[in-house]
């Protein structure tokens, strides 16, 4: 037998792959829902968020999740709370793609920006041929100082910092606009 992290089942997308379930992605998911149902901080996705992975944990029986399974679970469950306007909002977007920036900057080489932006263009084109709804890019300040090989941040750091999210958005305008795009 397989033991399941946090015994939780795993997420089976629609093109095969399985992905875990994050509790950060899911209360995302929850207070975009709520947004849009007009709540603007909806101090409860955090507690369902917890509800529905507890369940998940304990009364689930099997070991993997569709989308479409969990899209239904989850407005039951709202539902069942008295949210029925957060319910009709709600939709499972697809875990978020992840990019860490301090380890292409760490693969180019410090100096090499142009040898980091191939690499950033390499590693987002199969996440937006995918059509990926969700991208995470991680590590912005340690990735430019590595860069720019400085300790501290200077005004050369805030330009290619610049340089680097009008990049992004530049690629995701060309390929993708609907994706939320997440840089930290």
């Amino acid at each position: 037998m397989i033991a399941l992290r946090d015994s939780l089942p795993v997420l089976r997308l629609d093109d095969g792959t399985i992905e875990i379930i994050r509790r950060e992605w899911l209360c995302g998911c929850l207070a975009r829902a709520a947004v849009k149902a007009g709540y603007i901080q909806w101090w409860l996705a955090e507690h369902v968020t917890e509800s529905i992975l507890c369940f998940l944990a304990g009364c689930y029986g099997k070991p993997a999740i569709s989308i479409p399974e969990l899209n239904e679970f989850i407005r039951s469950a709202l539902q069942a709370i008295g949210h029925g306007e957060v319910a009709l909002k709600y939709e499972t977007l697809e875990p978020p793609c992840v990019i860490s920036l301090a380890d292409l900057a760490a693969e180019a080489g410090p100096g090499y920006e142009l040898a980091f932006f191939q690499l950033l263009k390499e590693r987002m084109q199969p996440m937006l041929s995918r059509r990926a709804t969700n991208i995470n890019v991680l590590g912005m300040q340690n990735c430019v100082r590595f860069l720019q090989s400085v300790k501290t941040w200077s005004r050369s750091c805030s330009e290619l910092r610049s340089e680097i999210v009008d990049f992004l958005r530049a690629q995701l305008e060309k390929d993708k606009p609907e994706v939320l795009l997440t840089i930290r």
